[in-house]
């Protein structure tokens, strides 16, 4: 067994294999997937509306949502997924996921994140946030700049 000491010092003087991370979150992230889609199922179970849930639009980055699902009452609802394992209050968000996120909302669709706290635990928190683009709950910071060689 390792002391406390001796298990920081490994993982300090230890090399971040970056591929391996990344696949990691994004098995997280597939997992706040399914774990959305089964709450819609239970939301929707008895109307006709339960076997239209479109779970594959995850699949295609290009949609800006993950998942095409519907209100109870038949509207179309588009869903961003947003998962962490820990109790944090942060997620990022994609230039393209908030412009799609944007003109969804001028155009009347529904679109909404679901961020899935604690997806690893035996009771995930889910926070459904239907208008990222003015919600005064959030604060936004930019992180990336794209570089182009001109």
């Amino acid at each position: 067994m390792y002391s406390y000491e001796d298990l920081k010092q490994e993982i300090k003087n230890s090399l971040i294999d970056y591929l391996e991370l990344h696949k990691l979150q994004m098995k997280v992230g597939q997992l706040g997937e399914a774990y959305v889609y089964e709450q819609e199922c239970k939301k929707l179970a008895g109307t006709k509306y339960v076997s239209e849930i479109d779970e594959s639009k995850a699949s295609d980055p290009k949609n800006g949502y993950d998942i095409l699902s519907f209100t109870r009452e038949g509207e179309l609802l588009h869903i961003e997924v947003k998962a962490t394992t820990g109790k944090e209050e942060t997620f990022y968000l994609s230039n393209h996921e908030y412009q799609t996120a944007k003109k969804m909302k001028e155009s009347d669709m529904n679109y909404a994140i679901y961020f899935v706290k604690e997806v690893m635990s035996d009771n995930p928190k889910l926070i459904k946030i239907h208008d990222i683009t003015d919600n005064e709950e959030y604060n936004f910071e930019e992180m990336n700049w794209k570089i182009t060689k001109i």
